[in-house]
């Protein structure tokens, strides 16, 4: 049977993939090579919004020429947040999905598997991704099917709503896709809006490149580990900065009740894993919980009764409970909010007393990374 061949319409654009690209000549190659064979590459562009001033990625277009390639350049590094932005402005197509420079599409069907979840009032589609998890010499790939992640990783975004919505990314180096996630979670509570999730892994997420700020390596086992140091700060940032936009469009919206809850528990299970595996980090993360209270948390307080906060922590504590296996908590989660609630609370000078602890290894590494040292 000979194949049909496209309308016009189909070949029309549809989808822009933005790729952040800081220092990426090693892997961004094997990213757009897994663009080139999607099913729906010609419906497909790409925006490639380079990070660092001395990087250039035209030659990408003669290498790809059945992709269409886009290249935005900055003027300075901004974090993968702006950049993300960036290539969020520059799409031209109805929809957008993000992929970092050193990851892949998992299939062939990637793209073609995600679009097949845009139904009417669908502003977002998601899957489960996939993160490759080394056993050196090997690597092997571990599923990751907690739908409700933070990250950018396989999802797509109706580039209208965002739009309308003043959804954007920020200069957050660290959890900012969370809070741009966050903003739409809590934006489409009590309406017709919804997102739809579909069960095909579509993305893969490397090891990655040594300019990763959140992954420090891996364990013994291979698993991944991250950055107590700049990833609860950038998650405690990241939230309260969604909170405080969605209270501003809608102040009574449940939604934001039941996540500020949500993060409120979360950075006990946080603080209880970080005394175990990183205890120098655990005064900032106490810190960290606190700033949540006081600028998030504390104005609605008064809206959450003690069996919501019971049966929230049941539930969140089977979800850690694989990170908590073997740690005896030192402190009970009553004696962690009490502690949060009472003690007192001075702000960014008391983030910069606590940080003028650490070893200049620390704030080394921190600056290494591009992040501001508080």
């Amino acid at each position: 049977m000979a194949k049909k061949e496209k309308t016009e319409e189909e070949k029309k654009l549809q989808v822009t993939i933005g790729i952040p690209a800081f220092k990426a000549q090693d892997h961004i190659e094997d990213c757009l090579s897994s663009i080139n064979i999607q099913t729906v590459r010609d419906i497909v562009e790409v925006v490639i919004a380079s990070d660092n001033p001395e990087d250039n990625y035209d030659y990408l277009k003669d290498k790809f020429p059945k992709l269409t390639i886009k290249v935005v350049p900055c003027e300075k590094n901004t974090g993968p947040g702006l950049a993300r932005q960036r290539a969020l402005e520059n799409a031209t197509t109805e929809w957008i999905t993000f992929i970092d420079a050193d990851d892949v599409f998992y299939t062939p069907f990637a793209l073609e598997q995600l679009s097949r979840g845009i139904q009417p009032q669908v502003i977002e589609v998601q899957a489960p991704f996939l993160q490759e998890v080394r056993d050196n010499p090997q690597v092997r790939v571990a599923p990751r099917n907690d739908i409700g992640h933070p990250w950018v990783f396989g999802r797509l975004y109706n580039t209208k709503f965002l739009k309308e919505m003043k959804i954007e990314f920020s200069e957050l180096r660290a959890m900012e896709d969370g809070e741009f996630n966050w903003k739409i979670r809590m934006s489409i509570e009590g309406t017709p809006l919804k997102i739809n999730v579909i069960n095909d892994p579509i993305y893969l997420w490397r090891v990655g490149s040594e300019h990763s700020i959140t992954r420090i390596g891996v364990d013994e086992k291979g698993i991944p580990q991250y950055n107590f140091d700049l990833c609860q700060i950038g998650a405690t940032q990241a939230s309260i900065r969604a909170i405080k936009f969605c209270r501003e469009k809608n102040p009574f919206n449940g939604g934001i009740t039941r996540f500020a809850t949500e993060m409120m528990i979360g950075h006990y299970f946080t603080y209880v894993e970080c005394l175990e595996r990183k205890p120098v980090f655990a005064e900032q993360n106490l810190f960290n919980a606190k700033r949540f209270y006081h600028e998030a948390y504390k104005e609605i307080e008064h809206l959450i009764s003690d069996d919501v906060i019971k049966n929230m922590y049941t539930m969140q504590y089977a979800g850690h409970s694989q990170q908590l296996i073997g740690i005896i908590p030192q402190i009970s989660f009553n004696e962690f909010f009490n502690k949060v609630k009472n003690d007192p609370y001075n702000g960014e000078d008391e983030l910069k007393e606590i940080r003028s602890k650490f070893s200049q290894e620390i704030i080394d590494n921190d600056l290494k990374t591009g992040v501001a040292t508080w």
